[in-house]
């Protein structure tokens, strides 16, 4: 084995292990408060439980940040500032839930679906803070911003998509046994379940595409991520229209892969 072979396994084991370190913080930061809310059978409304529940839900940044701080790493960093990404990441995540709305005869009800939504939510400015910190923020640090670009150094696109889009689907598990959650009153083998496992693997892919091929980095994870929560609660509740969201976004992530083999970098203006 030569010196450079050395070096690119001992790199890789290296990514391994950060990795791996990463992953045990963000479950302890995660699962334990989580669990612990299950066994006492605390209120996720109110009070010190949507305190705990809340921070417990951060883990994945907060793990991201921890790291930071433990290796002493340097932080990864691809953003470049620019018209497309906020405009691509918002279309990219709001579409498959407004067009599978529409194809399943579901717009008329949206409009007063929706404001009842919002008003729950304290007005449009409640709804749009609760979007962006419940899930892009609290999550998107870790995920994009820690996990993707140290997979990406030694995997390809789909073997980044399937890794990360795994992980982060089994650290949404236990929302499934916490009584109180969305995905609680969804049910873990329902076809909502399902479906919700299976758009983490097309929604990562198209979260890659906005981050690394158009520089848009964590914000524009974020920007997906925002969108893609905000439409799926102002809709009517979709019924057996999950499994057309489902092909929408698996279409929308094809379309954005084609894309991006035929324009892997930016043209020069």
């Amino acid at each position: 084995m030569t010196a450079i072979e050395v070096r690119a396994v001992d790199s890789r084991a290296t990514t391994t292990r950060r990795l791996l370190e990463f992953g045990a913080v963000c479950l302890v930061l995660t699962w334990l408060p989580w669990a612990i809310l299950g066994v006492l059978g605390a209120n996720l409304d109110e009070g010190g439980g949507m305190l705990v529940f809340a921070l417990a839900a951060s883990g994945p940044s907060l793990a991201a940040l921890v790291m930071w701080l433990w290796r002493r790493e340097k932080r990864l960093r691809l953003m470049s500032w620019s018209w497309k990404w906020p405009i691509a990441a918002v279309l990219l995540g709001s579409l498959p839930p407004l067009g599978a709305t529409v194809l399943t005869g579901g717009l008329p009800a949206l409009p007063d679906h929706a404001a009842e939504v919002i008003a729950g939510a304290g007005g449009l400015l409640g709804a749009l803070a609760y979007t962006f910190l419940a899930g892009p923020v609290a999550e998107e640090f870790g995920w994009r911003g820690y996990v993707q670009p140290r997979l990406r150094r030694h995997y390809g696109q789909l073997a980044t998509t399937a890794v990360l889009g795994a992980a982060w689907g089994l650290w949404h598990v236990p929302l499934y046994f916490l009584n109180g959650t969305g995905q609680h009153d969804d049910g873990l083998f329902t076809q909502q379940g399902v479906t919700f496992f299976l758009e983490l693997f097309p929604l990562t892919y198209v979260m890659l595409f906005v981050t690394e091929r158009l520089r848009g980095g964590v914000p524009a994870a974020i920007l997906v991520h925002a969108a893609w929560n905000l439409s799926s609660e102002l809709i009517p509740p979709l019924g057996n229209g999950v499994w057309v969201e489902l092909l929408l976004l698996t279409a929308v992530a094809g379309v954005v892969g084609w894309y991006w083999r035929r324009n892997p970098t930016e043209r020069a203006a």
